[in-house]
C-alpha cells in the first residue's frame, strides 16, 4: 500500500476518496463492524435515525454542504415553537426566557477571549454583574445551568477542563441555515456521496476497507543498521500485519487520549501529547422516546427544560441523571419523536443503565415536569446512545479547555505529520479534533481527511 487509513469515519472515508482519485493504493483499517465513526445511523420505521451527527451546520465553507446541496440531499427547518418549562411543569413567558438567554449570549460575546478563562466562569460570574440576571436570580440560575449544558461547557469535575472562551476565536461556524437535515436518510448519507454511490450506486468507488480491524501498534520510525525502515509497520488486536509508505490515523481524541503511549513508536512528540492531554472529550449523548401519537401543541416543537433545586430533589440518587436532561425537540420526518439532550454527567450515568431504566428514567421527567400540562401520550420505545462507553469513540466531540490555554497545545499541532528524516509525512493525523478552525463537526473532520490527502498526494509526486 502506499497509504493505510487508520479509522474509516468521516475523515477517515474523506481522505481514502481523495486518495483513490490521486491514483495511490490505499487501505482503511476500522476497528468497527461498520464505517462512519460518530455518524451512525440507523433504522427507526421507514426512515433513518442519527445516534451521533444529525445536522449539517451551516452553508458557506462547509464541506459537507458543498458535497450534498447540488445532489438536493438537505432539507431545511420550519421554523420552531419553542415551549419554556420549569421542572415543576409550569412556563416560563417566552419573552422573559429569551431576554435572559440573549443577556447571557451578550456577556459571552463581550467577554475578553485572550486568556484563559471558561465560559462557564464568565456566565456565571455574569450572575451578579448583569442587571438582568439580578431581577430574577433564582429563575436566572435555572437558566445558566440550562446555558452550560446546551452548549456543552464541561469542567463538571474540574472547572479547568471546561470549554474556554478563546476557543470561540479558533472555532469558525459555516454561515446559513444551522440545522439543515437529511429529509428521513440520515447523515451516513455524506458517506455514500464520499464513497460515489449517490447519486448512481452502480458507480460506487472500489474502496478496500478491512472491518473489525482494531490497530494496536503503529511502528513508524524502524531502524535497521543505521537506515530508516521506509515501510510503516500496523499491526492489529488479531495479529494480522500491514505496511504503507504512511499512514493516516483518525482516531478521536477520547481515543487517542486513552491508547496513545502503548500505540506509536517510536512515541509522540511531548508537543503533540501536551495537545492530547490538554483537549477535552465532550460527553453528549441522545435519548430518542417514540411515542404512539404525537401530544405537543405544533411542530417542530424545542423544549427548554429549567430545573429548579427543589424539583431536583424529589428525584433518588440513582434517578438524578435525570435532571440532567435539558431540552427535548421533534426529528423532523419523525412525527412521533422526540429528542432528549442529555450532557456531562448525566450522561455518563445514563449509559451505564439498562434499556428499561432509561425507559423508566424518562418516564418519571414526563410525569414530573410535562404532564402537569400536556396530554402525553404513552412511550412506545427508547433508543439512547452511548458515546462515552463505546471504546472507539469516548466522547462525541473535541474541545479546548482552559488548562490548554494555560499550558499549551491546539488542533494544529495535533494536525502536524510525523515526518522521516527527508522530510516525507509519515504519519498523518486527520479527524474533527484536528480541524484548524471547524472542529467539532462533521464538514471539519471531511476537510481534515482532504487537507492529509492532499498533503500526502503531493509528497508522493515530489518522490518521483
Amino acid at each position: 500500500m502506499d497509504v493505510i487509513v487508520i479509522g474509516c469515519g468521516a475523515a477517515g472515508v474523506a481522505a481514502m476518496r481523495k486518495l483513490h482519485d490521486a491514483g495511490l493504493q490505499v487501505l482503511g483499517l476500522e476497528a468497527a463492524e461498520r464505517i462512519g465513526g460518530r455518524v451512525c445511523s440507523v433504522e427507526f420505521g421507514d426512515k433513518f435515525i442519527d445516534i451521533g451527527a444529525a445536522w449539517c451546520h451551516g452553508e458557506k465553507d462547509n464541506k459537507v454542504f458543498e458535497l450534498a446541496n447540488p445532489l438536493d440531499l438537505l432539507g431545511r427547518p420550519a421554523p420552531d415553537n419553542k415551549f419554556y418549562l420549569l421542572s415543576d411543569g409550569k412556563t416560563v413567558a417566552a419573552d422573559i426566557a429569551e431576554e435572559i438567554l440573549a443577556a447571557l449570549d451578550d456577556e459571552v460575546a463581550k467577554a475578553d477571549k485572550y486568556n484563559s478563562r471558561t465560559i462557564s466562569e464568565c456566565v456565571r460570574q455574569a450572575q451578579h454583574t448583569n442587571e438582568i440576571f439580578k431581577r430574577n436570580p433564582k429563575l436566572s440560575r435555572s437558566f445558566v445551568e440550562f446555558f452550560e449544558r446546551n452548549n456543552h461547557l464541561g469542567g463538571q469535575n474540574d472547572a479547568k477542563t471546561g470549554k474556554s472562551l478563546r476557543g470561540l476565536i479558533e472555532v469558525w461556524n459555516s454561515e446559513g441555515e444551522f440545522m439543515l437535515n437529511w429529509k428521513g436518510r440520515g447523515y451516513k448519507t455524506i458517506l455514500d456521496v464520499l464513497l460515489n454511490k449517490v447519486p448512481d450506486p452502480t458507480k460506487e468507488i472500489p474502496l478496500k476497507i478491512l472491518l473489525n480491524k482494531e490497530v494496536e501498534n503503529i511502528r513508524w520510525g524502524t531502524n535497521h543498521r543505521g537506515l530508516d525502515n521506509p515501510l510503516v509497520q500496523v499491526t492489529c488486536k488479531d495479529g494480522s500485519l500491514y505496511a504503507a509508505k504512511s499512514v493516516i490515523v483518525t482516531l478521536s481524541v477520547g481515543v487517542l487520549k486513552e491508547r496513545y503511549a502503548n500505540l506509536f513508536n517510536p512515541p509522540l512528540p511531548v508537543e503533540k501529547v501536551k495537545s492530547l492531554q490538554n483537549l477535552e472529550m465532550c460527553i453528549l449523548d441522545k435519548i430518542y422516546i417514540e411515542f404512539e401519537k404525537p401530544w405537543w401543541p405544533e411542530s417542530p416543537a424545542n423544549f427548554t427544560l429549567l430545573w429548579r433545586d427543589e424539583d431536583k430533589a424529589k428525584f433518588s440518587a440513582g434517578d438524578k441523571w435525570v435532571t440532567e436532561i435539558y431540552g427535548l425537540l421533534s426529528v423532523d420526518y419523525h412525527p412521533n419523536v422526540l429528542l432528549a439532550w442529555i450532557y456531562g454527567n448525566g450522561a455518563e450515568l445514563m449509559e451505564k443503565l439498562s434499556e428499561e431504566e432509561v425507559k423508566a428514567g424518562v418516564q418519571k421527567l414526563i410525569d414530573t415536569v410535562l404532564k402537569k400540562q400536556f396530554d402525553v401520550t404513552p412511550i412506545k420505545r427508547i433508543l439512547r446512545s452511548q458515546w462515552a462507553l463505546n471504546p472507539l469513540a469516548r466522547g462525541s466531540y473535541a474541545h479546548r479547555t482552559a488548562i490548554l490555554e494555560e499550558n499549551g497545545g491546539s488542533a494544529i499541532t495535533l494536525s502536524e505529520p510525523l515526518y522521516r528524516s527527508n522530510r516525507f509525512p509519515v504519519v498523518c493525523f486527520a479527524g474533527e479534533a484536528t480541524s484548524h478552525h471547524r472542529h467539532t463537526a462533521v464538514h471539519g473532520a471531511i476537510e481534515s481527511g482532504f487537507r492529509e490527502a492532499e498533503r500526502l498526494i503531493e509528497s508522493f509526486q515530489r518522490l518521483v
